[in-house]
């Protein structure tokens, strides 16, 4: 495999045993940040999602076409992939310090991490890993970060009704993507997490559910609220710096949702993504060749204890399986490494890096981080 030197650690996912601690969604979460890329590969900070404005039905869908992005980060920036996540909080949250965060890490990853653990059986995949202090970068790293959809049967249709179901806010209409960055506990371990939202639904309001699904405990994005978030780029002093603009609409994410198409609403395969960005309604198209004929919207927030408590043994093996990565990579020379799977069955492989670079540039390190002259490349 490119890149990857000695190998140092296997993990099978047989000798993985639970966390003695509980994993619970219940005690809340904290917003960092909140971004949206532009088409033009700039980004508003603090952005928002598109409203879900489904249009009267039936409607008739094209099959998906086109350049469609598996991680925009890693197309845009694919040097520092996390980059953009770290611009939003210099304007959103400047003075945060994450010397106490055990693991950074996209949501999708967290989902393939929870399927080893759990033994089931997935596709192979890679993810790069490096230490900043004591904080473990775990990074997705897919051999195309952009891939052409034809239009051919199997495109799918999903693209297409987030566009035709869903409207920009004023002011974001060449937005292409909005990223949240959350904090927030599994067991021990104090994570901060990236995703993706589709959009934001504007159900009906039953003061019930605030307490029954898990609420931000701060949100960065109502204290931008009061803030002018309008104006133009802050001055760039790093040549390749992604370009930010000010500007956006505070969005709760108590709002927030996944849209997903099919012929069935699939709740339950759907829950994991859910639950990993705390991300509280599911929106379902439901079709048949393309013509969608109805709508539903399901409230998956009140799910989140329930799923968690069927699926403890699985997220408490997550956990002690995070935690080892960590042990294993701030051993490593150098505190980088690559981790692999490499078939369906197989143990996780973790390799020493011949990739020298670091995973931020260093002005955004000793921004969060106590990094010390010579730290953090």
């Amino acid at each position: 495999m490119k890149g990857t030197g000695e190998m140092v650690h296997t993990i099978p996912a047989s000798v993985i045993k639970p966390a003695e601690a509980e994993v619970s969604s219940g005690p809340g979460f904290e917003v960092l940040c909140s971004y949206n890329w532009q088409k033009n590969g700039t980004t508003l900070v603090l952005g928002a999602p598109p409203k879900w404005a489904p249009p009267p039905l039936p409607v008739t869908l094209t099959l998906d076409s086109g350049h469609q992005f598996v991680d925009q980060s890693a197309f845009r920036v694919p040097r520092y992939p996390f980059e953009p996540a770290f611009q939003a909080p210099s304007i959103m949250n400047p003075d945060i310090r994450l010397d106490e965060i055990d693991i950074i890490v996209n949501r999708n990853r967290l989902r393939k991490l929870l399927d080893f653990a759990a033994g089931k059986r997935q596709d192979p995949f890679r993810m790069d890993l490096h230490m900043v202090k004591d904080t473990l970068f775990i990074s997705r790293k897919e051999k195309n970060a952009r891939y052409m959809i034809h239009g051919f049967r199997n495109s799918g249709y999903g693209h297409n009704l987030e566009n035709a179901f869903t409207k920009p806010e004023d002011g974001l209409d060449s937005s292409s993507s909005h990223h949240r960055v959350i904090r927030y506990r599994l067991c021990h371990l104090n994570c901060v997490v990236r995703f993706e939202v589709d959009a934001y639904y504007e159900g009906p309001d039953d003061p019930s559910l605030a307490d029954t699904s898990p609420q931000p405990v701060e949100d960065a994005t109502t204290l931008m609220a009061h803030l002018a978030v309008n104006g133009p780029p802050p001055n760039a002093t790093r040549k390749g710096a992604t370009m930010v603009t000010r500007r956006g609409t505070h969005v709760s994410s108590s709002k927030l949702a996944e849209i997903k198409v099919g012929k069935t609403e699939k709740i339950s395969t759907s829950l994991p993504q859910l639950w990993f960005g705390r991300t509280p309604y599911l929106l379902t198209g439901k079709h048949d060749t393309g013509v969608v004929h109805s709508v539903s919207s399901t409230h998956v927030g009140l799910r989140f204890k329930e799923w968690e408590a069927a699926n403890q043994d699985k997220l408490r093996k997550l956990v002690s399986l995070l935690t080892k990565i960590k042990c294993i990579v701030r051993e490593t020379e150098g505190g980088a490494a690559i981790l692999l799977c490499e078939h369906r069955w197989a143990p996780l492989q973790i390799f020493r890096t011949k990739n020298k670079a670091g995973v931020l540039p260093k002005d955004i390190l000793v921004k969060h981080w106590d990094i010390g002259a010579g730290e953090g490349k």
